[in-house]
């Protein structure tokens, strides 16, 4: 019985982790429409918010963090600034569709790093979705794709493992704190950035939307998916947040009237069935 009540708790906690990860897909999504009306220094930019996604967290820590320096939280933290970095730096060296194609190849790199480092089992619709997001991903951006950057793409693609690579350190402290992993990078992330901010400073008028992503895009997206990696697996915590991408475009049509065409609509169907399909299955079984 005893058994039975464990095993059922953890399931609910699981289901719990899937729809956290859904809603951060969710928030993701709409950093793409506040980055542009930010029209700030893409770096001074980063330094913002980062800084601001670091207040976030150390109001949700309530101001005592727990800092342990560990290789989990150090390696964390590191993969999660080259990730926010990399993204920054793809998005100005090569073409948007290239980035988000290139990045979002990450559910590969973390399933291998799950299985052998977090010795997690892979199931036959694992291979499947991530089949299926990448085939969804490139029909997406397909119309779109050129190779004008090797630089560009070559970080995008660091950006993609490194993202992968934070999937599993925070798995690896699930039964710790991960959140002052990403607390760490934010931190990270805002200094790195800062240079630039003195530099480039924004306009006035570009601030609150950079705060907005700082809070909404960043800091409370990033608190719910550190909660859900205590009980998704590494591949959930890099699939299932793909509805960013798949939605990205969903908002600049509402916001612009900018129609992505119909491979990007077809491709965008796929990424939502996988997504739908994966989240199901996930939810159903925790192995």
């Amino acid at each position: 019985m005893v058994g039975k009540m464990h095993s059922s708790t953890e399931n609910k906690a699981h289901i719990h982790a899937i729809l956290l990860l859904l809603l951060t897909g969710l928030l993701w999504s709409v950093g793409g429409v506040f980055i542009k009306i930010s029209a700030a220094n893409p770096f001074a930019l980063s330094s913002i918010r980062g800084g601001v996604a670091a207040l976030v967290f150390m109001i949700i820590l309530k101001g005592r963090p727990r800092f342990t320096f560990n290789a989990p939280q150090i390696i964390g933290a590191v993969a999660y600034s080259v990730t926010l970095t990399c993204a920054v730096l793809a998005y100005t060296l090569t073409s948007a569709a290239n980035a988000i194609l290139i990045q979002y190849t990450c559910p590969i790199y973390a399933a291998i790093l799950g299985y052998f480092i977090l010795h997690e089992r892979l199931h036959w619709y694992d291979f499947l979705s991530v089949a299926g997001v990448l085939f969804g991903m490139w029909l997406l951006v397909s119309n779109q794709f050129s190779g004008n950057s090797q630089l560009g793409n070559g970080l995008a693609l660091l950006g993609g493992i490194c993202f992968a690579l934070l999937s599993v350190m925070l798995r690896l402290q699930k039964d710790q704190s991960p959140y002052e992993t990403i607390l760490l990078g934010n931190i990270l992330t805002f200094l790195i950035g800062l240079p630039f901010l003195f530099m480039h400073p924004p306009v006035i008028a570009s601030v609150p939307p950079i705060v907005f992503l700082g809070v909404f895009q960043i800091g409370i997206p990033y608190y719910l998916y550190t909660r859900a990696s205590k009980h998704a697996k590494a591949l959930d915590l890099t699939i299932i947040p793909v509805l960013e991408p798949l939605l990205n475009p969903v908002w600049v049509f509402l916001a612009t009237g900018e129609f992505p065409g119909m491979r990007a609509v077809w491709g965008g169907l796929i990424l939502l069935g996988v997504v739908t399909l994966k989240s199901l299955l996930s939810a159903q079984r925790k192995d």
